[in-house]
């Protein structure tokens, strides 16, 4: 087996190595002559690890980013945002009229991705807290999602593997398209990011 040797842990064994039964059975050679003899083969491994720095940003600075889409309903496919800039990062929305996979064209999918993570090494990410909204423009009660992609109050880390974060059931869009609601005016909706970078992880050089 591996382990690790340290001041609070300083020794590993087997809390059940042999039976006695076993152990005492003169066929099978184990004790002979009311002796035995233990041996251990130990090989030292090299240390591997890579050090990580965290550093928690405890002045974070909300960012509200807001998002026209002219003409929805001629949209067929997947479409970006403009880049912003939060907490030195560049950040944009997707938007999927009809839904991502799996979706059927039953809701709009909505994530917000870091624009950078696909040049981060396999070390670096950033944890941002954010929501995303869709602007009701009649009765001010706007759609808005935080927390429910995620485990941890609408925070996630973004890095190189998992560069954006999301709802692919963001919306109806039988909601979406309600003419007595106010999501979509004049075939135009306003898609709002609220956007904080709470922490970021370097390699510890």
């Amino acid at each position: 087996m591996e382990r690790r040797f340290r001041n609070i842990q300083t020794e590993w064994g087997f809390s059940k190595c042999i039976s006695h039964a076993t152990f005492k059975d003169p066929s099978n050679g184990y004790l002979v002559s009311d002796k035995c003899i233990f041996g251990v083969d130990v090989y030292v491994i090299k240390n591997q690890g890579i050090g990580e720095c965290l550093s928690s940003l405890n002045d974070f600075e909300l960012y509200k980013h807001e998002w026209k889409i002219s003409e929805f309903t001629k949209l067929k496919n997947e479409v970006c945002s403009e880049e912003f800039t939060v907490g030195d990062c560049k950040w944009k929305l997707l938007l999927y009229p009809k839904g991502n996979i799996g979706q059927n064209g039953q809701n709009i999918s909505v994530f917000l991705e870091s624009v950078d993570a696909e040049r981060f090494d396999c070390q670096k990410k950033v944890k941002a807290k954010f929501s995303i909204s869709i602007k009701d423009r009649i009765s001010g009660k706007h759609h808005k999602k935080s927390g429910h992609c995620c485990l941890t109050g609408g925070e996630n880390w973004f890095s190189a593997a998992g560069d954006n974060w999301g709802w692919p059931s963001f919306m109806p869009l039988c909601e979406l398209n309600d003419p007595e609601k106010g999501f979509l005016v004049e075939d135009c909706c306003i898609v709002q990011a609220d956007v904080s970078v709470v922490g970021i992880v370097n390699r510890l050089t």
